[in-house]
């Protein structure tokens, strides 16, 4: 195998790559003996397909020419691991391409369910393929049989009949054996007999699968890698659990296990178009949730207003909608430990009389974000804090004007807690910023370039950030754009990667003051990091929803499209 395809083969191992529709009919063959009732199933998909489109697209042209290709290609371990295998696939007869091309390179499955408490020897599992030439894996089978027959690891392969049907026994020197079987163009293995015989059994029945329509409804057809849960098969476990915790433990597990049962099905994901898309997917039988828990858990998905406001090129990102009124209920009963430590930390804070108006006039919107600095001889990436403020109505006037002392309380606080005990002093300086009047803490002899602490509130939203400038280029979101997903956070690899570049010195020089380690040692992380984020332009995290499932994941988009 040349060395570009043995590195784009264990990349697109790692990546798990996507399932193009012309693969349905294997997967669902295969699908069609697979236990219903397992535990968990780990489904893989047309890697193949994948395997050729990779190498073809722009990403698997360019990758070899990356600096982290370079490396991977010129590396200690994939030699080892082509020395170590070659033997193997000599031994064999079959080449790599040959055991992708003709054995799994259609549909693979792994049928697993752990053994209940009581009986351990109650595990089952079964491994599945479907090659696309079967006869390819009987020669492989054979081969393999003979390999271990002559050294000694299998003592006899014996044929049995289960229903009229073929199976075979490896019996082992120590009295242990397994079992495998050929069912049409299916190949079984498994370590126990009855899941090999239940094998056969469906596919006698010859009944149509319900495990390709549960995939349907979860949206994940087009998966290459996708793990399906059974959740009927952790009731009985999460019940005891329930019933042995106390206190904050089984008030947080009583609402877990509320959504648990409600839940008709779930699987984690990974495919692939010109992006990487992982991610988990649930679906929920409606009528078994509470109004609120479908408030949380179902329904269309749209991203913040204030993504608006976040610069493109900020490194790091969190975004969403959330109003603390609806996660904290103050009056709720006393054993809901978030409404407790709420009452504990913010009721001093605000008074215990005013605290549901406070919260009541909190988000929905909010953000937190870090961008690059701006200004020459700045090297610490800015941070800034944005909650949208709710000041109409007298309760929410009144509310406002507690956070606005609060706030300005935690400033002072810090000021003379620090000037109490340091030689240097912070000042604390009123900038204005139109109709807004900007509060930072300066220490000029202290404190690193451009770090200034500040707040003010701003086109409804009350900010905190490290440096004035960053307040001042805050613009009051427009209305959301419409969309069928909620963006949650980003991470900008390109943007990372530039402010490593540009302010590696300075910003080694300050963490190792700091006391994190070693100058040398700093740098040398930086410029491996930067090797990595050359691959990632940017890693999305998003969630999409409907009337009975909700789906959170992340994308992965990379310095070239992973297609064509």
């Amino acid at each position: 195998m040349p060395i570009r395809i043995q590195c784009l083969f264990a990349l697109i191992c790692g990546f798990a790559l996507a399932l193009p529709a012309s693969a349905a009919e294997p997967r669902d063959e295969l699908l069609r003996v697979a236990p219903p009732d397992a535990a968990l199933l780990v489904l893989v998909q047309d890697a193949r397909e994948h395997a050729r489109q990779i190498e073809q697209s722009p990403f698997g042209q360019w990758f070899p020419q990356s600096a982290l290709g370079k490396q991977i290609l010129a590396g200690a371990d994939l030699k080892q691991l082509r020395d170590s295998t070659a033997p193997v696939f000599a031994a064999l007869g079959i080449t790599p391409e040959v055991l992708l091309d003709d054995v799994l390179g259609d549909a693979v499955a792994f049928a697993f369910t752990p053994p209940v408490p009581d009986r351990p020897k109650s595990e089952r599992a079964v491994l599945l393929i479907r090659p696309r030439k079967p006869e390819t894996l009987q020669k492989l089978i054979a081969k393999l049989n003979d390999i271990q027959k002559g050294n000694g690891e299998v003592k006899e392969v014996v044929a049995k009949q289960h229903r009229g049907a073929e199976y075979f026994e490896r019996q082992k020197p120590n009295g242990g054996a397994d079992y495998y079987c050929f069912r049409g163009s299916i190949f079984a293995f498994s370590g126990t007999e009855p899941d090999i015989q239940a094998v056969i059994d469906r596919d006698a029945a010859n009944e149509k699968p319900a495990l390709p329509a549960k995939i349907a409804r979860l949206g994940i057809g087009d998966a290459a890698l996708a793990v399906i849960i059974n959740p009927r098969h952790f009731d009985a476990e999460l019940h005891a659990k329930v019933a042995r915790a106390v206190g904050p433990e089984k008030f947080f597990l009583d609402r877990f296990q509320e959504a648990w049962q409600a839940l008709d099905s779930a699987a984690f994901y990974v495919a692939v178009g010109n992006d990487l898309e992982a991610g988990l997917a649930v679906r929920f039988q409606n009528g078994k949730l509470s109004r609120e828990a479908r408030a949380w858990l179902t329904g269309a998905r749209q991203s913040a207003a204030i993504w608006q406001a976040i610069p493109a090129n900020a490194l790091v990102a969190l975004a969403g909608q959330l109003k603390p009124a609806e996660l904290v209920a103050v009056n709720a009963d006393q054993a809901d430990p978030i409404a407790a430590a709420a009452r504990q930390m913010l009721g001093p804070v605000f008074g215990k009389d005013h605290l549901n108006d406070v919260l009541a006039a909190m988000g929905p919107q909010w953000a937190l974000w870090l961008e690059p600095p701006t200004a020459t001889g700045e090297f610490l990436p800015t941070g800034v804090a944005a909650v949208q403020i709710d000041a109409s109505g007298p309760k929410g006037k009144s509310a406002a004007r507690d956070i606005a002392r609060a706030v300005g309380f935690g400033f002072n606080t810090a000021r003379i807690a620090y000037n109490a005990s340091h030689t240097d002093q912070i000042e604390l300086v009123e900038t204005d910023d139109s109709d807004n009047v900007i509060t930072s803490l300066v220490n000029d002899k202290k404190f690193p370039a451009g770090f200034r602490p500040s707040y003010a509130f701003k086109g409804g939203f009350l900010l905190v950030a490290s440096s004035p400038d960053a307040i001042k280029r805050f613009r009051k979101p427009k209305e959301a754009p419409s969309g069928s997903e909620a963006l949650l956070a980003r991470f900008s690899g390109s943007a990372t990667r530039a402010y490593l570049q540009a302010h590696r010195e300075p910003l080694a020089r300050f963490l190792s003051s700091a006391g994190n380690g070693s100058e040398k040692d700093l740098l040398r992380q930086f410029d491996q990091a930067a090797t990595v984020l050359e691959l990632v332009d940017r890693v999305e995290v998003f969630s999409r929803g409907d009337d009975s499932g909700l789906r959170l994941a992340a994308r992965f988009t990379f310095a070239k499209p992973l297609r064509k």
